[in-house]
């Protein structure tokens, strides 16, 4: 299985454990008031499972987890925390194909709620997940389903196995609400489904981490409104913060930030791709700037005093070589823009002179000549930076994505 770079440290199977706060903040958020069953797919050591035993004192819970030490460990502290109902552990894949017939053989009844922390990992492909994504209503709208993340397995899975008007409570990363490569999966999501409540979680609230997530609670049921709630947890505590988009906005994202710094009456005529010549993101990875001859510029070269400042790259030192030719080059004029990294919107420079190549990690904006000062203005203003971070989004390095960019609204700044 391969993990992404962030999930370094989370235990062998890539999760990232729930703190309690977390864990009673997300039961607490579904509706059900007699679930009967309650299952949690991927359990680990149960701190969800344990959260929901407060809530549903009568409820069977079930939990699946190939890890073999989970299910004694989980009725330890089940015991220990004075539950007295019915639990039943199934040392089983949760993404197994067939769990479905698996559960029927030991609860006649689907599952009411469905609570669930999956590992923030990409699994490798097998040929049971089409049949899981496809039972759940999300076939076809995952364009490279080798690269899919475990949480949009483990979502579709959750919802195939609850009872039609069940509800869900996920942890989902940050990349299912906001990467573009998942906006028709959350199309479909939300055709299908009501999302009750899509919660932004600060920064550093698992242990070991500070992977961006996010809370989704959904209802197994078509929307009942046109609404979608979105929210967020203030990182210094606090009452969450709320407003409610359309359901063709949220497709977008489902993330309060992003749709919170979105300009209200501004003229969508105003836009950077308005004034924008070419955009194009650098050509070198991390390796080959690394093995380059000559410089290449990077985001780590980037400091705090370029940021808004017209640059001098004429000096031989910056000038690129043969084996550069055909990269990205930035000259003069050029409007240079990091698009990854945890404080990408900081990184915003001009070229005044000279030539430099660029690294994958930046954008290179060519603007009309006309508007460059102004736009590199905006860019590096206070609110331009806040927009670019506000729209950047990942698990843990922040991407600003090319349509973001194209869609900066230039007299919003």
């Amino acid at each position: 299985m391969r993990t992404y770079e962030h999930a370094k440290s989370t235990d062998h199977l890539g999760r990232y454990y729930t703190q309690s706060s977390i864990s009673s903040l997300l039961v607490g958020l579904l509706p059900s008031e007699h679930p009967g069953t309650v299952i949690d797919l991927g359990s680990g050591e149960g701190s969800l499972t344990l959260a929901a035993s407060s809530k549903w004192a009568d409820a069977a819970l079930i939990t699946v987890d190939v890890d073999a030490l989970a299910s004694s460990v989980l009725s330890l502290r089940l015991k220990s925390g004075g539950f007295s109902g019915h639990h039943h552990h199934l040392p089983k894949d949760a993404l197994s194909a067939n769990l479905q017939s698996v559960l029927a053989i030991h609860n006649s009844a689907a599952p009411g709620v469905a609570v669930c922390n999956p590992p923030f990992m990409v699994p490798k492909w097998r040929k049971g997940f089409g049949a899981i994504l496809e039972d759940a209503g999300f076939s076809g709208s995952l364009p490279a389903i080798t690269s899919t993340d475990a949480a949009a397995l483990f979502l579709a899975q959750n919802l195939r196995l609850i009872a039609e008007g069940g509800s869900v409570g996920i942890i989902v990363p940050d990349s299912l609400v906001c990467a573009e490569k998942y906006r028709g999966f959350r199309a479909s999501l939300l055709e299908r489904y009501e999302i009750l409540q899509a919660i932004r979680l600060p920064r550093g609230s698992f242990a070991g981490t500070d992977a961006q997530a996010h809370i989704l609670v959904i209802s197994k049921r078509r929307p009942s409104s046109d609404l979608v709630r979105l929210s967020v947890l203030p990182s210094g505590g606090g009452p969450a913060l709320v407003i409610d988009v359309p359901r063709d906005r949220a497709i977008r994202r489902l993330d309060y930030i992003y749709h919170a710094a979105e300009p209200v009456g501004s003229d969508p005529r105003s836009k950077l791709s308005d004034v924008l010549v070419d955009l194009r993101r650098g050509s070198l990875n991390s390796a080959e700037v690394r093995g380059a001859k000559s410089f290449v510029l990077h985001t780590n070269s980037v400091t705090a005093e370029m940021c808004g400042q017209w640059i001098d790259f004429s000096r031989k030192f910056f000038k690129p070589e043969q084996e550069l030719r055909g990269t990205t080059i930035a000259e003069p004029g050029d409007i240079i823009l990091a698009r990854v990294g945890r404080n990408a919107a900081e990184k915003i420079l001009g070229v005044a002179k000279g030539r430099v190549a660029l690294s994958d990690c930046l954008f290179r904006l060519r603007v009309l000549p006309e508007h460059r000062k102004n736009v590199l203005r905006c860019l590096a203003s206070e609110h331009g930076q806040r927009w670019l971070a506000q729209h950047a989004y990942g698990v843990a390095a922040r991407h600003i994505t090319k349509s973001d960019v194209l869609n900066l609204p230039l007299n919003y700044l």
